[in-house]
């Protein structure tokens, strides 16, 4: 590779007032006196950018914008660009020796997670989006139940089912890393999916994919939603928390005519999780359809592909009136738990018989 030409200087537009950090970090890379760049990100917002620097730092910009804010800033032999946009928090470092740049990426990492902590019963979960090719990634927080809340709104096969997933601890030299959950609108997916997220928040990253035929379509955004892209190499990797994609209503991609409606992006998605396309990633894959588990197409059901397999089922008459309790008469077939709210907020006669409300939980 050959270097700048001495004296040469990089052409970077300034048509906005943003641009004016990065050509302070482009300079300092393009000249070689700053030749190693570290990268992290934190979800949440940030409220004060500046407290994230290390002592000493000098302040060179603090921009605030309506949607987002950035804070550079020059230390001895390293510059520091923080940024807080889409309720992310991005981190970059540039430097001229690693170990300087990989332990201020380190402090201010810390720093900003302390920060970005949220409350009791709050989880920051990571949405996806693709548009036009182009990834997009925002953080929310998200109400998530403690498992032992809403254990009791489950059929009593779906909730021993789930409690072994729901109290793992770490995933490394488990076979399978699909985990696949399915049964008719109204049966708690989604609050499970909830409280999932919660309970592995210690050690695993929820990212929701909010477009799931994007997911399919487009391998680039799958291995970019995976953090294919992200990971260095192994060692980087093993500290990195593991990555939880979850992807709701699949139905029309793991049916048995998959193939013929999601291509090649199908066999892509088992490759990561049980393949030579995942190996050294710490990724799992949550995947939810209202599909019985009869149609689903057999490369995603057979024996070893899954780590966990759950079908969420209708509660029976006993285990609906332990639900409803003594106020409220038990309908006299077995409920979703969609129907059992409908029942005990009044909205539905438990003498009729039982719509399907397909109502998401």
């Amino acid at each position: 590779m050959t270097p700048p030409a001495a004296g040469s200087t990089p052409q970077l537009g300034l048509d906005y007032l943003e641009d004016v950090s990065a050509k302070l970090m482009l300079q300092a890379q393009w000249s070689g006196a700053m030749p190693y760049l570290r990268a992290g990100s934190v979800p949440g917002t940030v409220e004060d950018l500046a407290a994230l620097l290390p002592e000493g730092a000098r302040l060179r910009f603090d921009q605030r914008w309506p949607r987002h804010r950035t804070v550079t800033a020059e230390l001895p032999g390293l510059v520091v660009e923080l940024e807080a946009r889409h309720n992310v928090t991005r981190l970059v470092v540039i430097g001229a020796v690693l170990t300087a740049v990989e332990s201020c990426l380190a402090s201010m990492t810390s720093a900003a997670e302390s920060a970005a902590a949220v409350a009791e019963g709050v989880v920051r979960m990571r949405f996806w989006s693709s548009r036009d090719d182009d990834a997009s990634m925002s953080s929310r927080a998200v109400a998530a139940p403690a498992w032992a809340e809403v254990q009791a709104n489950y059929a009593g096969r779906t909730a021993a089912a789930l409690a072994p997933l729901v109290a793992a601890t770490d995933m490394s030299g488990r076979a399978g890393r699909l985990v696949l959950w399915h049964g008719e609108p109204g049966t708690g997916k989604t609050t499970a999916v909830r409280a999932l997220s919660r309970e592995w928040s210690a050690w695993c990253e929820p990212h929701y994919v909010t477009d799931p035929e994007r997911l399919f379509a487009d391998p680039q955004y799958l291995l970019e939603v995976a953090g294919v892209d992200a990971e260095e190499d192994d060692g980087a990797a093993e500290k990195r928390p593991w990555r939880l994609v979850i992807a709701e209503d699949c139905d029309e991609y793991l049916r048995t005519d998959a193939k013929l409606r999601a291509g090649a992006s199908l066999g892509r998605l088992l490759n990561l999780c049980d393949g030579i396309l995942g190996h050294g990633l710490q990724v799992l894959v949550l995947l939810t359809t209202n599909e019985d588990v009869g149609s689903l197409h057999p490369a995603i059901t057979r024996p070893g592909r899954c780590l966990s397999r759950v079908e969420f089922g209708r509660l029976s008459r006993a285990e609906a009136q332990t639900w409803l309790g003594p106020g409220v008469a038990a309908p006299p077939e077995p409920a979703t738990l969609a129907e059992l709210y409908a029942f005990r907020e009044q909205r539905e006669d438990p003498t009729d018989h039982l719509p399907e409300l397909g109502g998401y939980l």
